[in-house]
């Protein structure tokens, strides 16, 4: 009897494995818990824990077939692949275009080509601008089936009972991929006002029914205009002194030294909102910045003025039609230093404006100037600016006695503006479909 009760000890203890003090003893199928209250082991049932992870995996199976039957069931939607081209359509404009805009940007800061100005804070924006292109009757239609969308215009800072001469635009591709298999199409535009802008105009565009014959899925529609404007009273003041003055002053500022309270930044064209900024500078002696010093005999200062046109907005320049700088009294461009108007300095003498004398663009080098650096990508990406320098003189008498002189450059510049595209995804429904059109309200 007692070599029978050693042997079934002795088998118990071959599949009880013993860890530290308190903690789970292991046996066959069996675990034991050491309860504090007790002093022997409580056996509890071990294929308890194998069935939890059971019904784990049971419930992500059962998660990941929902959001698949989900997946599945938008993306064969017409809202979903509504959302696949519009996403397909933001990539250009989310990487390509904004890395290609900042490299420009660097480049333009490196470079120091160009002059500044200073924004009036109380007109950031002047113009107009169009802020949607959206259907007017749902986003959803069937094959062969004219529908029109809207341009949605915004008046920025424009007295009241401005008007602009508008060339609208709208299209699509009947091909979503990008091989010479697609085609673009012209929507019709319907204007309530001969494509005149004013407050109160309506222009819409026409997909006709014959253009979405045979299509099946969801397409990007484009639309933009371009509008006549013009950024004008761009005045700069400008000091002058004479040579002698400057030579005494040695290191000190002139505008400290004749207490003006004027900084350099002072000294900026003010910018107002406008598609198009205009900045003017001038440069002499090594350094752009004023005053402006003057210097006759064998010492003659060369001088100059120097112009910077930039793109402010989204859009691009669709047409620079003139542009006009007017010097005051007793500074010419220099005919000999400037030689035949190009693309450095495009300008030539148009007469008196009053006591001014009056410049212009020539026409053959504002052609060479809109091909070769507004039409065209330039840089690392578009170019957002252009910069004109011209050699100025200056007549003998123009100082006097004074010790220094002020004085204002002023340009205009009238151009059309091209506003950036906006975009609508709409789904085209094959005949036979089933079709949902969710109805907008309009306000």
């Amino acid at each position: 009897m007692r070599w029978f009760r050693s042997n079934a000890r002795e088998r118990i203890l071959r599949d009880v494995s013993f860890e530290k003090r308190g903690q789970i003893l292991s046996g066959g199928g069996t675990m034991y818990t050491r309860d504090s209250r007790f002093s022997h082991p409580i056996a509890n049932d071990g294929g308890g824990g194998h069935g939890r992870n059971g019904v784990l995996i049971i419930i992500m199976l059962f998660v990941l077939l929902v959001g698949g039957i989900f997946a599945f069931g938008y993306f064969s939607s017409e809202r979903g692949q509504r959302g696949v081209q519009n996403f397909i359509s933001l990539v250009n404009e989310w990487t390509f275009d904004p890395i290609s805009d900042f490299f420009s940007g660097v480049f333009a800061t490196g470079s120091g080509d160009y002059f500044s100005t200073k924004t009036n804070s109380s007109s950031t924006k002047r113009g107009i601008d169009l802020e949607d292109f959206r259907a007017i009757a749902g986003e959803t239609f069937p094959e062969g089936q004219n529908f029109d969308l809207l341009y949605d215009i915004e008046y920025y800072n424009v007295p009241a009972g401005s008007s602009y001469q508008g060339d609208f635009s709208c299209y699509f591709n009947t091909s979503k991929e990008d091989s010479p298999s697609l085609e673009r199409r012209d929507g019709d535009i319907i204007s309530s006002d001969s494509e005149i802008i004013r407050k109160g105009s309506t222009t819409y565009c026409r997909i006709p029914g014959e253009f979405t014959e045979g299509l099946d899925g969801a397409y990007t529609f484009y639309g933009s205009f371009s509008f006549d404007f013009q950024t004008e009273d761009a005045v700069l003041p400008v000091y002058f002194i004479p040579g002698e003055l400057a030579d005494s002053l040695g290191d000190t500022d002139f505008f400290d030294a004749y207490d003006l309270n004027i900084r350099q930044s002072d000294l900026e064209v003010v910018y107002n909102g406008e598609p198009l900024s205009i900045a003017i500078g001038v440069g002499g002696e090594g350094e752009e910045q004023q005053p402006v010093i003057l210097r006759g005999g064998e010492t003659s200062s060369f001088n100059t003025v120097g112009i910077t046109l930039t793109n402010e907005w989204n859009g691009d320049i669709a047409s620079l039609d003139s542009l006009t700088l007017y010097l005051p009294d007793g500074i010419l461009l220099s005919e000999e230093l400037n030689g035949e108007p190009h693309a450095g300095c495009p300008l030539i003498s148009a007469g008196k404006d009053g006591r001014r004398n009056m410049y212009i663009l020539d026409e053959s080098a504002r052609e060479e100037l809109f091909t070769n650096y507004i039409q065209n990508n330039a840089f690392f990406g578009k170019s957002n600016y252009r910069t004109f320098q011209c050699w100025i003189e200056v007549e003998e008498d123009f100082l006097g006695d004074a010790p220094y002189v002020v004085k204002e450059y002023e340009i205009d510049v009238a151009y059309h503006y091209q506003t950036q595209e906006r975009r609508e995804t709409i789904s085209i429904v094959s005949r036979g479909d089933p079709l949902v059109v969710q109805q907008d309200v309009i306000s």
